[in-house]
């Protein structure tokens, strides 16, 4: 616990406001709930149990496969999030569909959110970046400017496991913080849902595919290419963590084999000179049988997602 307070100390800045008053609230309760997704592995849920607590409370949906988070907002765990009085949930917006909810999404690159609490301009920001660019400082300073106490979230407090924080606050600025065990008294209605929901889950990504005879990366890039209608896919190397050779493939294997974050542009006219070129260049490889003239599809930063792409499932339950 001593080490979890001493990192909290070093991300939490403090601000030094002109004290036009003194605001009567004498701390400001967190309680931070860390992965979201890993809660509703627990024998119970944090999440069940959060609703009448005081203060701010916090969790992420930062994933190590960056498409968990996609088919959590997918399969309606956005929605149930709503009945368990949650603040804040840091993730990726572009990942994590976020219509018709009642608590406020905080971009894990550099996203933050300010709440006014009971006069006290508390600021969230989460910088899980190393190396801040003149930007990303910018944004930092202007949020400063706009709080009076800065919590600052990095890569290493995300990791940290649920725990209950309680900043102190003096003439508008921190004076203290502490840490202690979060208590919870779960909501046997919500618990049910969240247990249900995981059983769900769990039988989404276990769900199966034939693979039709092919190797994986064949069977992808054969669907892909009737799908959006071209001969030729160049792709990075990484796009396909490993290639595998068997009748059929679960959902969350693909998902542990397959780059789905990767982005790809729409498909356009290239010569084969000119595929050739693009592949050497970009230390891409190819898929398909070139031709003279080819409809290629290629990776783009602008693009759209694979998974966007193709989806080898409906996301319902």
């Amino acid at each position: 616990m001593k080490n979890y307070a001493f990192l909290l100390l070093a991300i939490v800045l403090l601000m030094n406001c002109p004290k036009k008053y003194a605001p009567k609230v004498k701390k400001i309760e967190a309680t931070y709930l860390s992965s979201l997704y890993e809660d509703i592995y627990r024998e119970k849920p944090i999440l069940a149990g959060i609703k009448d607590l005081p203060g701010i409370k916090i969790g992420h949906l930062k994933t190590d496969i960056p498409l968990i988070a996609r088919l959590l907002g997918s399969t309606g765990f956005c929605r149930l999030l709503n009945k368990t009085g949650i603040d804040f949930v840091i993730g990726d917006p572009s990942l994590f569909r976020s219509e018709n909810i009642d608590y406020f999404i905080i971009p894990q690159s550099m996203g933050y959110a300010i709440k006014n609490y009971e006069g006290i301009r508390f600021a969230i920001l989460c910088q899980i970046k190393d190396t801040l660019t003149i930007s990303d400082k910018t944004k930092v300073s202007l949020v400063k400017e706009r709080s009076d106490i800065l919590w600052v979230i990095d890569n290493d407090f995300l990791k940290t496991p649920p725990t209950k924080i309680d900043f102190f606050v003096k003439d508008r600025g921190l004076s203290d913080t502490s840490i202690t065990a979060i208590q919870i008294e779960p909501d046997t209605t919500l618990l049910i849902e969240l247990q249900s929901f995981r059983r769900k889950f769990d039988r989404l990504l276990a769900r199966k595919i034939s693979l039709d005879g092919k190797k994986l990366d064949d069977y992808i890039f054969s669907r892909l290419g009737s799908k959006e209608n071209v001969n030729v896919i160049l792709y990075p190397k990484n796009l396909f963590r490993s290639i595998l050779e068997q009748d059929s493939i679960t959902l969350q294997e693909t998902m542990e084999n397959i780059a789905y974050e990767l982005k790809f542009g729409k498909a356009i006219n290239m010569s084969k000179e000119e595929v050739s070129a693009s592949a050497e260049s970009n230390g891409y490889q190819i898929w398909g049988k070139l031709e003279q003239l080819n409809q290629v599809l290629q990776p783009d930063e602008d693009g759209t997602y694979l998974f966007d792409l193709y989806f080898p499932f409906d996301l319902t339950f």
